[in-house]
């Protein structure tokens, strides 16, 4: 497992633990800054797609048959992109559901950070569909809810659209896809153009 991906799962322990298998859902990574958000879901967006959210060569969707049709998966990582010429970038989680024809999937993402602006308190949360049939895209879920930067409140929406795909030897491993949307506050309007990506 990569150091950041340990760094993300223990939260804000100080010490990284070798060999980590999960990611605790209910510990914050502790990021701090922009610029330690952005270290961490760089590096692993490179693993999966470019900065459209392209499947980078080597990496393809998971078939029908590697993904189960039963039970389900929780996925950890970042959705970021450009608001205005500059980057904001938040923590993500995506839960698929599994069902061998339409799943379901649930998605929140928090702990949001703008290059210039700082932090962006608040929570979006959503559902979607998992198509296992689907040649792509096999996710689609939509984040939905305010965030609040220097007393303004932007009402938010971020639709997620990707695939499920390896992550090492494990064949469902992580998600990855674009992501796009926009940030509403009193009558204007940003569009938000990213990519998002995420680990169980």
């Amino acid at each position: 497992m990569k150091k950041y991906v340990m760094f993300f799962a223990v939260g804000t322990s100080v010490a990284l633990v070798a060999g980590c298998d999960s990611v605790d859902d209910e510990t914050p990574a502790g990021y701090t800054s922009f610029a330690d958000i952005e270290v961490d879901a760089d590096a692993m967006q490179a693993l999966y797609t470019d900065a459209n959210g392209n499947l980078i060569a080597g990496i393809t969707p998971a078939t029908a048959l590697e993904i189960p049709d039963t039970g389900n998966a929780t996925y950890n990582g970042f959705v970021a992109g450009e608001v205005a010429g500059s980057r904001l970038i938040g923590e993500l989680t995506v839960t698929t559901f599994f069902d061998p024809g339409l799943g379901t999937i649930t998605s929140s993402a928090t702990n949001f950070y703008h290059e210039d602006d700082g932090a962006y308190t608040g929570t979006l949360n959503g559902t979607g569909v998992l198509d296992q049939t689907a040649t792509v895209p096999q996710i689609s879920t939509n984040l939905d809810g305010d965030l609040t930067n220097g007393g303004v409140v932007y009402d938010t929406s971020i639709a997620l659209e990707g695939d499920i795909i390896a992550n090492g030897s494990d064949p469902i491993g992580a998600v990855a896809g674009f992501a796009d949307g926009s940030l509403d506050s009193g009558g204007s309007s940003e569009t938000f153009t990213g990519v998002f990506a995420a680990e169980r």
